[in-house]
């Protein structure tokens, strides 16, 4: 195990001690500190594993359009305004 060391302004000293005592759920700072920890460090592993997950699936989605003929270039703000207009019209908003 290892300590960890933060400076904290003493407004948030104040809140979390009176949050500790009214809910009775933590006995103590450092208890709370460190479920915190756990649950912020699974949400960025799992933030992780979808954004790997996400550039994987970029990375087949750019293989397959290089394989019919995309050079690789972004399209220009005409393209994309067309684009735009005639997803607009499809879905009969225009």
């Amino acid at each position: 195990m290892r300590t960890l060391t933060t400076v904290v302004k003493d407004e948030y000293v104040e809140l979390l001690d009176k949050a500790i005592s009214n809910s009775r759920m933590y006995s103590s700072r450092s208890e709370f500190l460190k479920d915190a920890v756990r649950e912020k460090l699974e949400k960025l592993i799992k933030f992780n594993e979808e954004t790997a997950d996400i550039r994987v699936g970029a990375r087949k989605l750019a293989a397959l359009a290089k394989a019919r003929g995309w050079d690789g270039s972004l399209i220009t703000r005409e393209e994309k305004e067309k684009a735009h207009q005639e997803l607009l019209k499809k879905k009969g908003f225009i």
